[in-house]
């Protein structure tokens, strides 16, 4: 193989407090631009967020912009820590959701270093291009090509593997730009999704395969996302995918779906909706970009193009409420696990957390939202 990519050296705004709006705190945790990170750089290729432990960026020096080699920068947003993982000629990086592991992709290179140990893990030169790829978890990367979609396992205790394909690319994701793929904790349900323009709108299309049927179907989502969910009066976790659209004019759709097998002693499986109003003018199509829940919460967070927080109640689907957390563009969102908020990142170079009032939060769904039933479920989970 190869010479190696990479060399390694590794170094609030407050809400409406009136009353009327949600009780949400806005705080910037840090702004790329104060760290040596080209604002036009600031890019959905360029800035990855796996999850809220690390950011990844490739970007520029300032002191070398004719440079051919990108420099590394990895954050910490929670706890405010700054690495340097060295330069690289990757066009891609990804650090590992969980463990200090980056993984870059040059050409049709890739390869995977544990950056505590500086040591090479893994490392593939795959057949052809990879169009899309990210950690579906924290041992398998997902690589997606123009035909098929792959898993490469990545073990630092076991042998090197190669990539395995999981399912073949359906015709109707064909010329659409992929912009996500996200898999059950089981792995048995894959959900690939892709964007594409239509007139003046962009239009959203999800491949969902099921690994044990061999079944693919492809469902109208900008945005999905699956979890384990202990719904109330059930004996035992279920599979949940949540799915959320932009459809006609200015509405959208967020579905919360029980997913089988069925467990013996559940209620029936659940199939919840509510709508969603989208609050976009004439000179911009907003559209779902991102699906996070908080399971010790039951909220479901959607996250859209142009800065709207949607939440809404994991077990009905009904949406409590929406408010504008962002002026820029959010390109990326995760779980702030340490609050249940909202981790971001916009355009504009904002590392953003929302979170919640939670105080406030059950008396807005008791004065605003006018469910005491809901209010007094939130209140037992959220402030016990």
């Amino acid at each position: 193989m190869e010479g190696p990519p990479l060399e390694l050296v590794c170094s609030s705004v407050g809400s409406d407090d009136s009353g009327r709006g949600p009780p949400i705190t806005i705080n910037e945790l840090v702004q790329l631009a104060h760290i040596g990170i080209p604002i036009d750089q600031v890019t959905w290729s360029r800035v990855t967020m796996t999850s809220d432990k690390w950011i990844a960026v490739r970007h520029d020096s300032r002191s070398d912009f004719s440079a051919k080699r990108a420099v590394v920068t990895v954050l910490s947003p929670i706890e405010g820590t700054i690495s340097y993982a060295g330069s690289t000629s990757a066009d891609s990086v990804l650090m590992n959701p969980v463990y200090p592991r980056i993984a870059l992709k040059a050409g049709l290179r890739f390869e995977v270093f544990n950056l505590d140990t500086k040591e090479l893990v893994n490392k593939v030169k795959f057949h052809e291009p990879v169009i899309f790829w990210t950690w579906l978890t924290a041992d398998v990367i997902a690589m997606v090509t123009d035909s098929a979609v792959y898993h490469w396992s990545i073990n630092e205790r076991e042998a090197a593997t190669t990539p395995e394909q999981i399912f073949v690319r359906h015709n109707r994701l064909a010329f659409t730009e992929i912009v996500g793929y996200k898999g059950d904790p089981s792995l048995r349900w894959l959900a690939l999704t892709g964007l594409t323009p239509e007139d003046e709108r962009i239009s959203g299309v999800t491949q969902l395969y099921n690994r044990d049927e061999d079944i693919t179907q492809c469902i109208t989502a900008h945005a999905v996302c699956f979890s384990t969910y202990h719904f109330p009066g059930n004996p035992y976790p279920s599979t949940v995918m949540c799915v959320s659209s932009r459809e006609a004019q200015d509405h959208g759709k967020v579905h919360v779906i029980e997913l089988g097998p069925y467990k013996t002693g559940n209620f029936a499986p659940r199939n919840s909706y509510d709508h969603l109003h989208f609050l976009d003018d004439l000179e911009r199509y907003d559209f779902p970009i991102s699906l996070q829940i908080s399971v010790d919460y039951g909220l479901l967070f959607v996250v859209t193009k142009y800065g709207y927080l949607y939440m809404c109640d994991m077990e009905t689907a009904m949406c409590l409420c929406c408010t504008r957390v962002a002026v820029d563009v959010i390109f990326a969102a995760a779980l702030n696990t340490n609050s249940q908020g909202i981790l971001a990142i916009t355009r504009g170079g904002q590392v953003i957390t929302v979170d919640l009032k939670k105080d406030g939060f059950i008396s807005f769904l008791r004065e605003q939202v006018k469910t005491a039933y809901r209010a007094n479920r939130f209140e037992k989970v959220i402030c016990p």
